[in-house]
């Protein structure tokens, strides 16, 4: 419990020195050039989320999530590298970029007792610290800073030029990146290469058809009057100031590249786009807890059942020590976990395309199975052969026993072209574009109970993610059929996890109708799962009680002396993360 507590404070240290104060004299008395989004909810969900969070803390929760977090979280690939090899390449990293940002700011400073503790003053030596969780150290938060008051050299009368972005494009730009050319969409006239532009969000409006939509031209000309479109809803969605890498009339012309180039920021991290590929993967804290939940061990084998894009296969697969065997299924994308795993060079994980509510094979395969157990084989011994080319073993018979081997055990017939096509493979080992098997394999599924620990990351409503500068699109009833996708989701992995096994839970939303009602769900349609303790413990206490619609209906949550067997990751907490959820299941005997 210290440990995460020391935690908490580092994090709120991090926020607290972060935030600047810095003001202007040329700012337009107005603060229309500046950022301070409202985010904006559909009215139903909004008083559901009231009811179930409280006025006062939802709107503390909208207002964090409009906002980055305050550090880049980092995952250290512990079988390439250390943490302390990566700390110093960042640095270095770092230094060679010339981030701007102020790593010791003092302005914005918060409570004076947590000034001069050792949290405090591990800041001090650099932007780039540990996490203090026992078991998570080669975790490492980047400090950026923000939010920034940027002098966008306003003149009454003579407004800046002006270039608007797509509410999508806007949100990556808090997150970093630069503005492309397909999020540009629209511009004042008479802007050249090099010239400095602010850069605002266009975000979503009301549609007289009652939907959603941005009324915007792409290629509007700007003329900075308040006849312009969105003059008015742009105000306080400016996300900061850049140089036009084209002038007006290449912005509309060009295809793809960089618009404008962003040096002076709202919110500043440093970006590691690229960067040491292979030794670090940058994931949200709350994503690398789920799985430690999940406490994967070696030898086991393993399912994650919506796999994409593969942060959380590629760390349960070091957590395992590359030992054992770990099936990543999705719908579309296995290609990047391929890529991914291949750059870490982890070889215990096998892609397959399959969707996750057809994941149950029926017993009456068995024929399909045995093919499709040989050819798993055969793919398994070529990726043994590959590594073992460092040894000076002869790829070419390597290659041609593992196909005899196969044939021998049931497999079908190999063609000679498929074992002229392994040997490349073997020789060339998987590269960043070459993937371990050349392809994602399909599946018919797999049988009941035959995975040791199931990870359902489930797709929803994605409420917890952050920045976001707008949240309308969702109604009560797309709440509700998330919901209902993720128990038909949640049955599959049931089936699939054998007596005595562990599911676990998660996912990127606040909405407790994701997440305290699938647990209540879960409980209650299989007495023979209960919530198991989870470690590491950092995330807040679930949500307790029960929802009421106006149609009647009672969504069922958390019943007094569970809350603390989950993880609710609260967006405004002092932990800065995304809004998370994570719940862990032991399963007991099926019959009961």
């Amino acid at each position: 419990m210290k440990k995460a507590r020391d935690l908490h404070l580092l994090l709120k240290t991090i926020r607290r020195s972060s935030t600047s104060t810095t003001t202007h004299s040329k700012m337009d008395p107005s603060d229309r050039y500046c950022f301070s989004p409202i985010l904006r909810w559909n009215p139903e969900v909004e008083n559901y989320f009231i009811k179930a969070y409280g006025a006062d803390h939802f709107s503390i929760i909208s207002k964090a999530l409009t906002r980055p977090s305050s550090y880049s979280c980092v995952r250290v690939n512990t079988l390439k590298s250390t943490s302390d090899a990566v700390i110093e390449k960042l640095l270095e990293i770092i230094k060679e970029k010339g981030f701007d940002g102020d790593c010791h700011g003092k302005e914005g400073s918060g409570p004076n007792e947590n000034v001069g503790s050792p949290l405090e003053e591990s800041l001090k030596n650099g932007p780039i610290v540990k996490c203090p969780i026992p078991g998570l150290e080669y975790v490492l938060f980047v400090k950026g800073t923000g939010p920034h008051m940027i002098d966008y050299g306003y003149v009454p009368g003579a407004p800046p030029k002006e270039v608007i972005v797509g509410r999508k494009c806007a949100e990556a730009v808090l997150r970093g990146a630069q503005v492309f050319v397909p999020g540009v969409m629209a511009c004042s006239a008479h802007v050249e290469k090099g010239d400095t532009v602010a850069v605002s969000a266009a975000i979503e409006q009301r549609n007289p058809n009652g939907g959603w939509s941005i009324g915007i031209t792409r290629g509007t000309v700007l003329q900075g009057s308040q006849t312009d479109p969105y003059y008015f809803e742009r105000s306080g969605l400016y996300v900061g100031q850049g140089t036009a890498t084209m002038s007006r009339a290449g912005l509309f012309r060009a295809s793809e590249g960089i618009a404008v180039d962003m040096n002076n920021r709202v919110f500043r991290l440093p970006s590691f786009y690229d960067v040491l590929d292979g030794e670090i993967f940058l994931q949200n804290l709350p994503s690398i807890v789920t799985a430690h939940a999940l406490d994967p061990q070696k030898g086991e084998r393993i399912l994650d059942m919506c796999a994409a894009p593969g942060g959380k296969t590629t760390a349960i697969a070091i957590l395992m020590k590359d030992e054992g065997e770990l099936v990543a299924i999705d719908r579309s994308h296995n290609k990047d976990i391929q890529k991914l795993a291949a750059e870490m060079s982890l070889t215990c994980i096998t892609t397959y395309k399959l969707d996750v509510l057809k994941a149950i094979r029926q017993r009456n395969e068995a024929d399909d199975a045995n093919t499709n157990q040989s050819s798993n084989s055969l793919r398994f011994d070529e990726e043994k052969a590959s590594s073992s080319t460092a040894e000076g073993f002869n790829l070419d018979k390597t290659c041609e026993d593992n196909v005899s081997n196969a044939i021998e055990n049931g497999g079908t017939y190999v063609s000679k072209a498929d074992i002229r096509k392994a040997k490349r493979r073997m020789r060339n080992g998987p590269g960043r574009n070459q993937c371990v098997g050349g392809r994602v394999e399909n599946s018919k599924g797999f049988y009941p109970d035959s995975f040791d620990r199931v990870l359902l990351d489930a797709p929803c409503s994605a409420l917890g993610l952050r920045p976001r500068l707008f949240a309308g699109e969702e109604t009560i009833d797309s709440l509700k059929r998330h919901a209902t996708y993720q128990r038909r989701m949640f049955d599959q992995a049931v089936k699939l996890v054998r007596p005595g096994g562990v599911i676990v839970y998660s996912t990127c939303t606040i909405n407790p109708g994701e997440n305290e009602a699938l647990v209540r769900y879960a409980l209650d349609t299989y007495k023979f799962l209960s919530l198991a303790s989870q470690n590491p413990r950092i995330g807040g206490p679930g949500l307790v009680g029960s929802f009421e619609s106006p149609d009647g209906r009672t969504e069922e949550w958390l019943r007094p002396g569970e809350e603390e067997f989950v993880q609710r990751f609260d967006p405004s907490s002092s932990l800065d993360t995304i809004g998370f959820f994570i719940a862990k299941f032991s399963v007991g005997t099926k019959d009961v």
